[in-house]
């Protein structure tokens, strides 16, 4: 699978707001976690590319106001380019992300019912 930079970019967002947001902390678990399911995604990508995509989201999230709504839209974004195999590829990446830290919170759970009903499946 490999996926365009606008995917990757919504990905990232979303894997991040995801990671972080649900329950305030990002663990270095989930932020490897995070990062190697964005290079199954991008497979022929350097690792330095995932980095300075990682840096860059990272930024992006700083300086997001409201960082729910902001995943919203990389929500929305992908829904309108990916197939639905591939939409479900990403809540089992999200899946993954949360048990990454031995840990899957009640937030975690709701935030990926909330994508799979935005997703439409």
């Amino acid at each position: 699978m490999s996926a365009d930079k606008q995917v990757l970019e919504s990905l990232a967002l979303l894997y991040l707001t995801f990671g972080h947001s649900t329950d305030g902390i990002l663990s270095g678990e989930e932020m490897r976690a995070l990062a190697d399911k964005l290079r199954a995604w991008a497979p022929d990508a350097a690792l330095g590319d995932i980095g300075e995509l990682l840096k860059t989201t990272v930024a992006t999230y700083k300086g997001a106001e409201d960082k729910l709504l902001t995943a919203r839209g990389a929500t929305e974004a992908l829904q309108g380019k990916l197939e639905p195999d591939q939409l479900r590829t990403i809540l089992a990446d999200l899946e993954a992300i949360a048990a990454a830290d031995g840990h899957v919170s009640a937030e975690e759970k709701q935030f990926i019912a909330d994508t799979t009903r935005s997703f439409g499946l």
